[in-house]
């Protein structure tokens, strides 16, 4: 099966495209093939995909902590051929992912020690 095409791009959520961090989504489980593919399910919905090539090297690098542009740059690393349009390729890839409701936006967690401090005065 081929990489998942995007038809449309989806909206930025918030800053620079390429500074956004994503993590897998939670209702989301994947498993790696023995042909260097990745089966991907939503358990909440039961749909699935086979990612593979660049789609999958992109898949197995989302770590919630990496930001979009740092994940894009090590896939270019790995397929310097053309950089330009293989930039733009995975940024559609990327937000078609989102669109999709397999990567959401990964965020920090709140710091609990600050949060118990908010009320206080010094």
């Amino acid at each position: 099966m081929a990489d998942v095409m995007c038809a449309d791009r989806a909206g930025d959520i918030e800053g620079e495209p390429m500074r956004r961090v994503h993590r897998h989504a939670r209702s989301v489980v994947w498993v790696e093939t023995t042909a260097a593919r990745w089966a991907v399910a939503d358990v909440a919905d039961f749909r699935q995909f086979v990612l593979n090539g660049t789609s999958g090297l992109l898949w197995r690098s989302f770590d919630g902590h990496t930001s979009d542009g740092g994940i894009v740059e090590h896939v270019l690393a790995a397929f310097p051929g053309h950089p330009d349009t293989a930039r733009a390729d995975c940024r559609a890839l990327i937000d078609e992912l989102v669109r999709l409701r397999l990567l959401e936006p990964a965020h920090p967690e709140p710091d609990h020690d600050l949060a118990d401090d908010a009320g206080m005065e010094l």
